[in-house]
């Protein structure tokens, strides 16, 4: 004991001297998070409900001496290794007295404590929350407003133009949550750019307008929203509507840990379900039961001698802004009820799940011969997950079946623990060319969770004090055609990523991905078109320093490359991007500067970098052709009650006349926005 106790005064000195009491910024950790997850995906998503979750535990951080399984699975940037060990190292100790002495638990290094530090605290056990606390909460308000300076096309047609934007080209967005011990009441409203405001175009005024109410806690109520909610179960190949993140250097993080019915609290307005969900436990035992019913966007066709409404598609872009894209507004009815039951036991938890889907109309769309999955308007799903825990050993999987077509989709998983240094996780999956539930999110390479086989397997190393090798290896195949692949295709993806912090001052990445496939030939006029491989790749190294403790400067490069055939030259391309970041101590104030110059030779040879924004707001530009981008955001705090932000953002591109196209076109080489917003919380 007096040896566990003077270790850990020992890393508590180290580590507090070191950083001159220097506190993390909580946003900054959080934004830091969200670029990893951002780094190897084309895809912009909305990260708002993490964002959100971990800001509440930024808020009420948990204490590490009496956090259950359940609380620190909250925290998801930490695999399933590092909680168990957490645990085991708590239960075999008195208590834990710093929460730099999470060092010595094996999994843990001093760049997973730099991460979970604004998240945790050590102190005593508490006695449970009294009944009378159950309603103590606190609200919390933002607002933000974003337009660009140059006005596109679609909003210079003349009157009466009807492929014309209907409203201002501002864009605004508002959210209120309240936050009790067992209450949680969440409000969303956005209006995108384009779109109508206030004018009786929409019954509520806005485009959209979302919203919940949440119970926890209480008895055998686990969890109750009614409202707009989310459901996620097992690995995702059964029922999952919720934020997935796909491959990243987190190998650990392939394993996904479903938290059941969640409310929705993002802005991102499609497959969402709206209608009422219930979790109840019973000792080892979770039973949730969900029910939606909603209108959701549809491309009407014509109306059939039944009254079976006919569409030729269901676009989930959220975009009403021409008289066109607000006619397919909520126009289709769509019910989505289901159900899931887990059995938790000491080392092994087991679900099944079961899930019916009606969309209240026939698509009536002649469909792709790439695309064999059928154009049903009932879907019948079920499936069983597991997760089996062996000493240092963790073995999972899923299997989904469409019963109305006796479609399958299957994986199944593993992750070891090869030494306190060495992670193995390895992730097998073979989805059917015509496995079409609609609310899937399986880990997959491609869109959806069917036509893929693939084996993936990732390590991570800590291959010595505060440095980390991590990496994984994808080998995928599509067994039938699909978009732009005229023929069965293979492919590749290998990325190895290294994170050095050579001392509290400064810290050294390095990340290298090849990513292999095949695509049709270009240009081809033969009957069967060939397929070509097609290979990208991209070397990104970034330099984080500290020279004084207010300021903190990220150097990144990044040098991407691509070749689609034997007969076409390779393109490269390159990213140098000066980030800034200032945070004033003595005057709560907050600085963040980017100036990045590109060149890439086109779109192929893109790259995607992600950028500082404001709460609740996620930039991840794409850099193609060539030219220079600037960013400045100011962030101002009054006491702990009133953020304000400030934001400019230009891209200049030196080779071109006009940006963007459609009703997006502007007119110039140049493209900017600004951004404003207020968070309140009381």
């Amino acid at each position: 004991m007096k040896a566990k106790v003077g270790l850990s005064v020992l890393f508590s000195f180290l580590v507090f001297t070191s950083k001159a009491q220097q506190l993390l910024d909580p946003q900054q950790v959080i934004a830091d998070i969200v670029e990893e997850l951002s780094a190897n995906t084309d895809v912009e998503q909305d990260y708002s409900e993490l964002v959100e979750d971990l800001l509440q535990l930024a808020d009420d951080p948990l204490n590490l001496n009496a956090a259950r399984k359940a609380d620190l699975q909250k925290l998801f940037f930490l695999s399933d290794f590092q909680i168990e060990s957490l645990l085991s190292y708590r239960d075999s100790s008195a208590k834990i007295l710093s929460i730099y002495e999470l060092q010595l638990v094996p999994g843990f290094d001093l760049i997973d404590v730099e991460r979970l530090s604004p998240f945790v605290f050590v102190g005593e056990l508490v006695e449970p929350v009294k009944a009378k606390d159950f309603f103590a909460g606190k609200h919390d308000f933002s607002t933000r407003l974003k337009t660009s300076l140059q006005t596109p096309i679609g909003y210079q047609s003349s009157p009466g133009d009807e492929s014309q934007y209907l409203g201002s080209k501002y864009s605004i967005y508002s959210r209120y949550r309240y936050k009790a011990n067992r209450l949680q009441l969440g409000l969303i409203t956005e209006k995108d750019a384009g779109e109508p405001l206030l004018d009786g175009t929409f019954p509520t005024g806005f485009d959209y307008l979302s919203g919940y109410a949440q119970l926890s806690d209480i008895g055998c109520i686990k969890r109750l929203v009614v409202g707009d909610f989310r459901a996620e179960f097992g690995q995702g190949a059964t029922f999952w509507n919720s934020l997935t993140f796909g491959k990243s250097a987190n190998v650990m993080g392939f394993h996904r840990r479903g938290r059941g019915i969640v409310p929705h609290s993002s802005a991102y307005e499609s497959q969402f379900l709206k209608g009422t969900g219930i979790t109840l436990t019973f000792k080892n035992i979770d039973i949730s039961l969900f029910a939606s019913y909603q209108k959701i966007d549809a491309n009407l066709m014509d109306t059939i001698s039944d009254g079976e409404l006919l569409f030729s598609s269901l676009p989930e872009s959220g975009y009403h802004r021409t008289l066109s894209e607000i006619d397919n507004r909520r126009r289709i009815p769509e019910l989505v009820t289901g159900g899931n039951v887990t059995l938790n036991f000491n080392r092994l938890k087991i679900g099944t799940t079961a899930v019916y889907n009606h969309i209240y109309g026939e698509n009536f769309s002649s469909q792709p011969i790439y695309n064999l999955i059928p154009d049903a308007n009932e879907r019948l799903v079920w499936g069983v997950n597991a997760d089996y825990y062996s000493r240092q050993h963790l073995f999972y999987g899923e299997v989904g079946v469409e019963l109305l077509t006796l479609k399958m989709a299957a994986l199944v998983g593993g992750q070891f623990r090869l030494s306190n240094r060495v992670m193995l996780s390895v992730l097998g999956r073979s989805y059917s060319s015509t496995y079409g539930s609609r609310y899937t999110a399986a880990l997959a390479e491609g869109t959806g969770t069917a036509n893929e086989q693939g084996l993936l397997m990732g390590v991570s190393l800590l291959a010595a004090k505060g440095w980390r090798l991590s990496g994984y290896a994808d080998l995928f195949r599509f067994p039938w055609m699909r978009y732009g692949v005229y023929s069965p295709s293979a492919g590749g993806d290998f990325l190895l990523q290294s994170e050095n912090i050579i001392n509290p001052y400064l810290q050294v990445n390095f990340r290298y991905r090849y990513r292999r496939d095949e695509r049709n030939i270009s240009g081809s006029s033969l009957p069967i078109i060939p397929v070509v491989p097609r290979v990208r790749q991209n070397f990104r190294t970034q330099l984080l320093y500290q020279p004084i403790t207010p300021v903190q400067l990220k150097t990144t490069l990044e040098v991407a490359g691509y070749k689609a055939d034997s007969l076409t030259s390779n393109e490269y391309g390159y990213l140098l991007a000066q980030d800034i970041n200032v945070n004033l101590q003595k005057f709560p104030l907050s600085v963040r500067m980017r100036f990045a110059i590109f060149d890439t030779k086109s779109w192929n040879s893109r790259i995607y970098s992600y950028e500082s924004d404001m709460l609740y707001s996620f930039t991840v530009p794409a850099y193609y052709d060539s030219g220079t981008r600037l960013m400045l955001m100011v962030k101002y705090s009054y006491r702990r009650n009133v953020d304000v932000w400030l934001r400019y953002a230009q891209t200049y591109y030196s080779n071109m006349d006009s940006i963007g196209s459609g009703l997006d076109m502007i007119d110039g080489n140049i493209r900017s926005e600004v951004k404003f917003m207020v968070r309140l919380k009381f």
